[in-house]
């Protein structure tokens, strides 16, 4: 008799996504992305490394507000302050910006208590045939065995893997049309021009080698031997070496043989100073990055260059870590970047007191609401906590019996007699 399965498992089975099976076996394991390309790059390319630089700078110095339900004093300690007791909290999120550009993910381990990065280059995923994560892999390179074995944590394919469950670690993926478990890296996308901007490089330096000096032609009437040219350049390669390897040795015309050149070709001509600009605009654009910031500019277009480049290159990043962070420690907390402590996003402070000021005023916030706006301490007076009824003063000018004064109601406010007659005889 087959065994009848609860109400409850047929509603949770209904409930899956019936494609992740087929999913999960498309793709048993996740293995990184060789970046050793993206890495050299940022190491040796100038406009790469500002950019990426200038990415991180700006994600870094983004707070995060963490508000809600839960533990929300010690989140906060964890994304604001200390999220471990070995690093701050600038080091420790410059390591995770830079694994999500140059791999396309970060991997955060939290062991309950601590925040932990893990090295995005060296995770692998291993999904679900159910749910979607089944648990991640720490790929164990070049390091030694027994410095694993006493590690608390289960080791898998002959002690070369560490385990770590999918309820440990936090998972931050860019943007991948290959993969719906791992990101790719933010610079695939700029691999040709990257590709191409050596190619300027190295053709420029080698042009200089070759030809950075006057071509010389050797002539004489006589012919002569093999043996004899031969000797003739070496003597010539000895006496008159440039200083670069690899330079062209002169040539040797004998028996009366003439030159003419078909073309002219000057080092000047082949300055390549415009086509690397171009590539470096490409490659900045392609980050995000406003090629005015790795440049120069003045007051009239840097204002609008910064708040283009953290409206739609650091906030979206730094919303995707948010958003993470709040999936994991809970529904009921809500995590997000402070905005107000951008400068560039910032309005003045003029312009900040007026809107508020017009906000209370309306009838819109209580004072308190407005000086939280503003950051400022509430105030306990009793009234800064309500509404501002406002009170149409003038009246109406269509029908006058609407607004206008107040009625005095209080008679203590009405003048007496008495007072009328003695203001009579003083004047």
């Amino acid at each position: 008799m087959a065994r009848e399965i609860p109400a409850w498992r047929q509603w949770v089975a209904e409930k899956l996504n019936p494609a992740q099976p087929s999913l999960a076996a498309a793709q048993p394991y996740v293995s990184p992305e060789v970046i050793a390309d993206y890495k050299q790059a940022y190491r040796e390319v100038e406009v790469v490394n500002r950019a990426v630089e200038l990415i991180i700078s700006g994600l870094v110095e983004v707070p995060i507000i963490v508000e809600g339900g839960g533990a929300v004093k010690k989140v906060d300690k964890l994304l604001n302050r200390a999220p471990n007791p070995f690093e701050d909290r600038v080091k420790f999120f410059r390591r995770a910006f830079l694994d999500y550009l140059l791999d396309g993910n970060a991997f955060f381990y939290y062991d309950k208590t601590n925040l932990y990065l893990l090295p995005a280059n060296d995770m692998e995923i291993i999904p679900d045939r159910k749910t979607f994560i089944n648990h991640y892999n720490f790929l164990i390179r070049n390091i030694s065995q027994s410095s694993v074995y006493n590690y608390n944590r289960q080791t898998t394919r002959q002690d070369t893997h560490l385990r770590f469950e999918s309820d440990e670690i936090i998972h931050i993926k860019a943007d991948n049309d290959s993969s719906i478990y791992r990101g790719a890296p933010k610079l695939k996308s700029i691999k040709r021009l990257i590709e191409l901007y050596y190619y300027l490089i190295n053709f420029q330096r080698q042009f200089f080698k070759n030809n950075g000096v006057p071509g010389i032609v050797l002539t004489t009437e006589s012919v002569l031997s093999p043996k004899v040219k031969e000797r003739v350049l070496e003597q010539w390669r000895q006496n008159y070496s440039t200083i670069f390897g690899g330079a062209r040795s002169p040539a040797i015309l004998d028996g009366g043989l003439q030159i003419s050149p078909f073309g002219q070709v000057k080092f000047s001509e082949l300055d390549f100073e415009a086509s690397v600009e171009r590539v470096q605009q490409d490659i900045a654009k392609a980050l995000g990055v406003p090629y005015v910031l790795l440049k120069s500019g003045n007051n009239a277009n840097i204002s609008a260059n910064q708040v283009l480049f953290y409206t739609h290159t650091v906030m979206p990043i730094l919303t995707q870590f948010c958003s993470a962070f709040a999936n994991f420690f809970g529904p009921d907390m809500v995590i997000r970047p402070d905005i107000n402590e951008v400068s560039c996003l910032r309005s003045d402070e003029r312009t900040r007191a007026i809107y508020y000021s017009t906000l209370v005023n309306a009838g819109i916030l209580t004072p308190n609401e407005a000086r939280g706006g503003l950051r400022y301490n509430p105030l306990d007076d009793g009234l800064s906590h309500q509404i501002r009824v406002p009170q149409n003063i003038a009246g109406s000018a269509v029908d006058s019996s609407q607004g206008g004064r107040p009625s005095d109601t209080n008679p203590s406010l009405q003048p007496s007699n008495d007072s009328e007659n003695s203001i009579i005889e003083m004047l």
